[in-house]
C-alpha cells in the first residue's frame, strides 16, 4: 500500500466529526468491505461443499471398487468352489474336506455367502431351477429338493444362483 493508501486508511476522528464527505467516504468503504466478505464467505462455503460432495463420491467410488473386486475375486473362485464339493461328492477325502472349509472361512471373511440347501423355499432371485421334481407332502411344495451346485453372493449382489431341482406338489 503506498503512503497515500495509508492516510486514505486512515482519518482522525476530529476530521470525520467536522467532515460529512468523510462520513460518506468510511460509509462506501464499510460497505464495500462487508460486500467483499459476504463473497469471500460464500465462496468459501461453495468451496467446502464441493469438497464434502468429493469427498462422500469418492467414499461412494471406492466402495463400489472394492465391491467390484470381490466379485471378480469370487467369479474366479467358483469354478475352484465347484471342483472341492464334487470331489467331495465322489471321495470321502478328509484332507479334502478341510481344505475346503478353509477356502470358505477365507471366503466368508470377505463378505461371500454361500446358499442353497435342500428343504429351503425356492427363491427366484437366489435359486436356477433345472428341473421339477414331485413331491409327497404339500409341505414340500416349492422347496429345494436336490442342490446340484451352490449359490454365491456378496451382500444382496447373487453372483451365481444356486442350480437346484424344485418340489411340486401333485394332489
Amino acid at each position: 500500500m503506498t503512503s497515500e493508501g495509508l492516510d486514505d486508511e486512515f482519518i482522525l476522528e476530529e476530521e470525520a466529526e467536522a467532515s460529512p464527505a468523510a462520513i460518506k467516504k468510511l460509509r462506501e468503504r464499510l460497505k464495500a468491505a462487508l460486500q467483499e466478505k459476504r463473497e469471500y464467505l460464500e465462496g468459501w462455503q461453495r468451496s467446502r461443499a464441493d469438497y464434502l460432495n468429493l469427498k462422500r463420491d469418492e467414499e461412494v467410488r471406492c466402495m463400489f471398487e472394492r465391491e467390484r473386486i470381490k466379485v471378480s475375486l469370487l467369479e474366479d473362485l467358483i469354478p475352484i468352489l465347484d471342483s472341492f464339493e464334487l470331489a467331495q461328492a465322489h471321495a470321502k477325502n478328509k484332507e479334502l474336506q478341510v481344505l475346503y472349509k478353509q477356502l470358505l472361512s477365507a471366503i466368508q471373511k470377505i463378505g461371500v455367502e454361500r446358499f442353497g440347501k435342500v428343504g429351503e423355499q425356492f427363491d427366484p432371485h437366489r435359486h436356477e431351477a433345472l428341473r421339477e421334481e414331485e413331491v409327497d407332502t404339500v409341505e414340500k411344495d416349492h422347496t429345494v429338493v436336490t442342490l446340484e451346485r451352490s449359490g454365491y453372493s456378496i451382500g444382496e449382489h447373487v453372483v451365481r444362483p444356486a442350480h437346484v431341482s424344485v418340489g411340486v406338489y401333485k394332489k
